[in-house]
């Protein structure tokens, strides 16, 4: 007999002699009343063993948190982790999400995100994204140019009726505030905290200026800036520099000579103050500047328009045919330091610049990352349906 079976008869016997009434059959009985004894320990021992993966379960069923859709980070959703992998084949573009693409910021190589995105010949509405719903939102195309805040939920519309007008366009409400210049508006770009709107103006006499939007707390005032007149050598459109105290512009006649050089007419880039207008410097750098990205984050380097080239991905078409290409030129020598597939530019870093490819080979829009030498680093299809926008701004994070 084995220990247990020994164990449960003298507890049966004793639980027996213990009783008033014995049976008759002592021995029967206690092997009865072992057996019984037996069972009922092992349905306690099963009862016990479901309460106990019970209580192991049920915190992951009870408490489990209800489904909630992701929240989005302050530059947007999340990234998904996955497991890095080593290559050495060129960048191929990436994918980006096309069906619901208008419900959070797109994405794009370098940390920057699209910021808005206009049709071709204004065939459609652009899309500008709205900072404070972290969505993009569409705006009517009866208006020729919308230039986004890039930190505030607003944008700078233009009319082919309102030639001397700019409008601040809600992009809560839809409706736009209009302001007369006393000018024609030749371009428009907002500073690089997204605060101040610098307007190109050019007059009825061709004299250009400058002027000035505020962005205030719940005001937007008008601060007209007159430049001394200036011969611009290209498009008489003045750009941020990137300490947001100065503006530029291409132009033919210099104001102001580099220290210790005597006097030229050599074309190159006029500096003046944006708060009053004042001629501050030059630098021999030929070439048109697309926007306030063109300039690295130093201010020492700029990607300026060059010389029409051989076909590239990437470059604007000219009517003969050729494409205009970018040149990487030094602010201080004027010195090309390379060429780039476009003018077009944006600097995220000192060492990364972003560019939007209309020639790709995947057929789409696709946003290029690449270095100063010109090293593509990455490749980000765009939505398909901005296929046809000829007009694509992004931002910095």
């Amino acid at each position: 007999m084995s220990e247990r079976a020994d164990r449960l008869l003298r507890e049966a016997v004793h639980e027996l002699a213990g009783s008033p009434h014995q049976p008759p059959d002592f021995a029967a009985a206690a092997v009865v009343q072992g057996r019984r004894m037996r069972r009922r320990r092992q349905t306690i021992a099963a009862a016990a063993s479901v309460v106990a993966v019970a209580a192991i379960v049920a915190p992951y069923v009870w408490l489990r948190p209800d489904p909630q859709p992701p929240g989005l980070a302050v530059g947007g959703p999340p990234a998904t982790t996955t497991p890095a992998a080593a290559t050495t084949s060129p960048p191929t573009p990436q994918p980006t999400p096309s069906g619901d693409w208008h419900d959070g910021p797109v994405e794009l190589p370098g940390g920057a995100l699209l910021l808005s995105a206009r049709p071709a010949g204004s065939k459609g509405p652009t899309w500008a994204y709205d900072t404070n719903r972290r969505r993009y939102v569409s705006v009517p195309e009866t208006y020729t140019s919308v230039r986004v805040s890039p930190r505030h939920p607003v944008a700078a519309v233009r009319h082919s009726g309102r030639s001397t007008e700019i409008g601040l366009y809600d992009l809560a409400t839809g409706k736009p505030q209009w302001f007369e210049t006393g000018a024609t508006v030749a371009g428009v770009e907002w500073s690089p905290d997204g605060r101040r709107l610098l307007v190109s103006l050019r007059d009825k006499k061709g004299v250009a200026s400058i002027g000035l939007f505020v962005l205030g707390e719940g005001t937007l005032q008008f601060h007209p800036v007159k430049a001394r007149p200036v011969s611009c050598a290209g498009l008489c459109r003045f750009t941020w520099t990137p300490n947001g105290r100065e503006v530029a512009v291409s132009q033919a006649d210099p104001v102001v000579n580099p220290p210790g050089a005597a006097t030229s007419s050599r074309p190159g880039l006029q500096f003046f103050a944006a708060d009053d207008g004042m001629p501050t410097r030059s630098a021999p750098v030929h070439g048109d500047v697309a926007s306030s990205g063109a300039w690295s984050p130093d201010g020492a380097l700029v990607v300026v328009s060059g010389e029409p080239g051989p076909a590239g991905r990437g470059n604007p078409i000219l009517s003969g045919g050729e494409q205009v290409t970018g040149q990487l030129v030094s602010v201080q020598t004027g010195k090309v330091v390379r060429r780039l597939p476009t003018a077009d530019v944006t600097w995220l870093t000192a060492d990364r610049l972003l560019y939007v490819d209309g020639m790709a080979r995947s057929g789409r829009l696709t946003a290029v990352l690449l270095d100063p030498a010109g090293v593509e680093h990455e490749r980000v299809d765009l939505p398909a349906e901005l296929g046809r926008s000829d007009e694509i701004t992004v931002a910095v994070r």
